[in-house]
């Protein structure tokens, strides 16, 4: 009995120990997992398709390697920027995430920084991936001075979102909308309505006022190729003066844009656009190819969506867009030592399968060239062609036609709207907002490259 009694201890001391151990590994197995903090500003639509991707990571990639990414939404792109730029400033590395979603006019606050992690220095770390799996044009989107400082991903162009039933009452071809700002007044004018009485426009034309978003392909589908500044747009160094007033583009598309105002099928609306279309007030409107999945989920049938190329300023124009979107941006916030984990997702991310996904879901363009090899790819255009326009526009440009990169983005961007609005109801002389926006935008340049040698 007494033998029994003390086996019997044995057994239990040597289960509990056997616990104890097991429990202490998966502690110090949890201890060791790194955890990846993304900043990013999907919401909505986008916002559900990357909680998704996270927690796909997280389950498979993630668990696989003890990698935890923890997804952190702070907003709005600008919103994502300025946090970013506060903790850039601090000088204290342990406030910066390891990854961030930023745009173009994001950009300038980290591409010089000593904090920021190339990310083409990643890749060339892995010799299991290679710069050739990215689309071209998206390579070149995030080029600075030779090199890829980002990771292209929430890649898009700039569409033309039409309502396919109202060119038909209006006597239109809804399966050609406008190919130049020409046609684009020309269309706009026939496509407004008014009350019974005359006195209120009960639809526009086209709805919204040009900012830098759309300069950028509007000046550089002009003269073959043309820049809104030096050094390509800023791609190449820090750019110190506009381009487009000596060499005439931005003269030449604000007077086309007059003549789409003189139309009288145009409204200088600035905010919720989008929402205009969807409910009618506005037939025609530009904006990301991000949009389409929301446009087609909101109007949920009631009017027929096309959707069409950018318009090109005139004939002459070599037509083409830039690639906007946004980014993914790595930082050394001492964590995750040579950004193992952090290039693990963004290889995740940038994957075919993942970025065919991404796609489906948003309406960005997909960056891995053998996403467009895929049968799920091919089976998705042949159901969805409207998503099929932006691939196409995006072949058809020339790579080369570049975002902005310049000091003071946002408030460069209303610069741009207010005169062009107050151009147009005012009735102010071309040229007079030609230079005020040269030296405007000159100066805050000048102001940014002697506090910045």
């Amino acid at each position: 009995m007494k033998y029994i009694r003390t086996t019997i201890s044995i057994l239990l001391i040597s289960m509990i120990v056997g616990f104890s151990l097991t429990a202490k590994g998966q502690a110090e197995k949890s201890s060791q997992s790194t955890h990846v903090e993304f900043w990013h500003s999907n919401s909505g639509l986008l916002g559900d398709a990357m909680n998704h991707l996270v927690r796909e990571f997280n389950d498979t990639i993630g668990k696989e390697n003890n990698i935890v990414v923890e997804a952190v939404y702070q907003g709005m792109a600008a919103d994502v920027a300025t946090k970013l730029r506060a903790s850039l400033q601090s000088g204290r590395a342990s406030t910066l995430p390891d990854l961030a979603q930023l745009d173009a006019t994001g950009v300038m606050d980290v591409r010089d920084s000593s904090f920021m992690v190339s990310v083409e220095k990643l890749i060339d770390q892995d010799p299991s991936y290679s710069l050739a799996e990215l689309q071209p044009g998206t390579v070149l989107s995030m080029t600075y001075k030779g090199e890829m400082i980002g990771m292209p991903f929430n890649a898009s162009t700039i569409l033309l979102y039409y309502n396919k039933d109202a060119f038909r009452e209006a006597g239109l071809d809804p399966n050609k909308p406008p190919k130049t700002l020409d046609d684009l007044a020309s269309y706009a004018q026939k496509l407004v309505k008014y009350s019974a009485d005359g006195k209120k426009v009960e639809q526009y034309g086209y709805m919204g006022v040009p900012t830098s978003y759309e300069l950028v392909s509007w000046i550089g589908q002009q003269n073959h190729l043309s820049y809104l500044t030096d050094f390509n747009n800023g791609h190449d160094g820090n750019p110190t003066h506009v381009l487009f007033d000596s060499e005439g583009t931005l003269a030449n598309f604000l007077n086309k844009w007059r003549a789409v105002y003189n139309s009288g099928g145009l409204s200088n609306s600035t905010s919720d656009v989008r929402q205009q279309f969807i409910v009618q007030k506005t037939a025609m409107f530009s904006t990301s190819t991000s949009s389409l999945s929301t446009i087609l989920d909101s109007v949920d049938g009631r009017f027929e969506v096309g959707v069409g190329y950018f318009p090109m300023v005139d004939e002459h124009a070599t037509g083409g867009v830039n690639i906007g979107g946004g980014a993914l941006f790595v930082f050394d916030n001492n964590n995750d030592p040579g950004k193992k984990a952090t290039w693990e997702f963004l290889k995740y991310l940038v994957s075919p399968e993942v970025q065919l996904y991404w796609h489906q879901q948003t309406g960005y363009f997909p960056v891995a060239n053998r996403t467009y090899e895929l049968e799920e790819f091919t089976q998705h255009i042949e159901k969805n062609p409207l998503f099929k326009v932006a691939i196409d526009q995006l072949h058809d440009s020339n790579p080369e036609v570049q975002s902005v990169w310049w000091p003071n983005g946002y408030q460069v961007y209303y610069e741009i709207q207010n005169s062009i609005i107050e151009m147009l109801e005012k009735n102010k002389p071309t040229s007079e907002v030609v230079t005020y926006l040269s030296e405007t935008i000159n100066r805050f340049m000048d102001e940014y490259n002697r506090m910045n040698k």
